[in-house]
């Protein structure tokens, strides 16, 4: 019973936080798809902050490349100026393999090196070969990036902050 009060002070404090610092700074969002699947499920509630910079393994929340209107959720992967690559399943970013713990499962699909423009990042999801993402629209500019995710309050029984994995 302690753990699940305590669970209900942090999503408090969360929601305080948010409207402490305004809603420009702290945002809430549903997840609607299964892309961040293991890592974020369908219906799972984030916060979310604006960013100085995304970091690689950052989660963020960002507009849809691909002009639907929609509010996605990746990671980040590729960093402008590197070398990015989807070789036998995994990520090479300048020819070196990145661990990926996160991911449901290794990609079924290849992607030939490409060079990570200025102010654009390559964003793909957990669940490579379910997710709508770099892998389909190439890299993806900054503006369209709205924030990190910091943290999952629902459900309450997984809430948890995320931090950058790098």
């Amino acid at each position: 019973m302690g753990r699940l009060i305590r669970q209900i002070v942090l999503v408090g404090l969360v929601f305080l936080a948010g409207y402490t610092f305004g809603l420009r700074q702290v945002r809430f969002f549903q997840i609607t798809s299964s892309s961040m699947a293991p890592t974020l499920e369908i219906n799972d509630r984030v916060a979310s902050m604006k960013i100085d910079y995304p970091t690689r393994g950052m989660i963020v929340i960002l507009r849809d490349p691909g002009g639907k209107g929609e509010i996605l959720t990746k990671r980040v992967i590729g960093l402008p100026g590197e070398r990015f690559e989807v070789r036998d399943g995994y990520v090479y970013i300048n020819n070196e393999k990145l661990d990926e713990p996160y991911i449901k499962e290794a990609a079924r699909y290849e992607i030939d090196a490409v060079v990570v423009p200025e102010s654009c990042f390559i964003l793909l999801g957990d669940n490579r070969n379910n997710s709508e993402d770099s892998s389909i629209w190439g890299p993806v500019e900054e503006e369209l990036l709205i924030g990190q995710v910091f943290c999952r309050y629902w459900p309450i029984k997984k809430f948890g902050f995320f931090f950058r994995t790098e």
